[in-house]
C-alpha cells in the first residue's frame, strides 16, 4: 500500500501543472482593452463599482442565441471604483454611475474542453474555470474562485451556459 502511494505521487508530479482544475490555468488576458470587445457595463450600487464586461472577439463572431458557447470563449468582468457624492455613488445625467479608471478587481471565466471533467457534479459549471486577477494582472490568491464565489454563484445559471450577462445580450443583439 506505501508502494503505491508512493509510486502514484511520483507519477502526479511529473504531470504538468496545467493538466489540474484551477484557476492556474486561466491567464490574465494581457491587452484585453484593446482586443476584446466591450459588450455591457452594470452599475453595482451595493459595491459602489461599476463593472465593465468583455468578451473576445472569436467567440463573439461565433456565438449563437440560446446555444453553448463555443469552447475556447474568454469572458471578462472588470470591476472599477466610481465617483462618489458623500456616500453614494455620484450619477451622470443617465442616471448611471461615473466609473473611474481604478479598476480593483478582473475576473475571468474560460471555457476549454474537459475542464469540467476535472471537477465534482455538484460544483462543475460545464467546462468554464475561473480566476480572479489585480488590475495588474497578478493573480489574486485563494480558494474563492474555486468553491465560495465563482463556481457556486454560476451555478444557477446552467441553463444560460453558466454565465449571468453574456447570453442574455446575445439575445438581445443577434436574437
Amino acid at each position: 500500500m506505501r508502494i503505491r502511494s508512493l509510486l502514484f505521487a511520483a507519477v502526479a508530479a511529473m504531470l504538468p501543472a496545467t493538466s489540474w482544475a484551477g484557476p492556474e490555468r486561466v491567464d490574465f488576458p494581457a491587452g484585453y482593452r484593446d482586443a476584446f470587445v466591450e459588450y455591457l457595463r452594470v452599475d453595482r450600487p451595493d459595491r459602489k463599482t461599476t463593472r465593465f464586461f468583455y468578451v473576445d472577439p472569436e467567440s463573439l463572431a461565433a456565438a449563437e442565441p440560446g446555444r453553448e458557447l463555443p469552447q475556447g470563449t474568454v469572458l471578462i468582468m472588470e470591476d472599477h471604483k466610481v465617483v462618489m457624492n458623500g456616500d453614494k455613488p455620484a450619477l451622470n445625467a443617465e442616471g448611471r454611475h461615473r466609473p473611474t479608471d481604478e479598476v480593483t478587481n478582473v475576473f475571468v471565466m474560460e471555457k476549454r474542453p474537459g475542464w469540467g471533467a476535472e471537477y465534482p457534479l455538484e460544483t462543475r459549471n460545464g467546462d468554464w474555470d475561473y480566476a480572479w486577477f489585480e488590475a495588474d494582472g497578478s493573480r489574486k490568491q485563494g480558494d474563492f474562485v474555486r468553491f465560495t464565489g465563482c463556481f457556486s454563484c454560476h451555478m444557477n445559471r446552467a441553463n444560460r451556459d453558466f454565465t449571468f450577462t453574456f447570453f442574455k445580450y446575445l439575445l438581445d443583439t443577434k436574437g
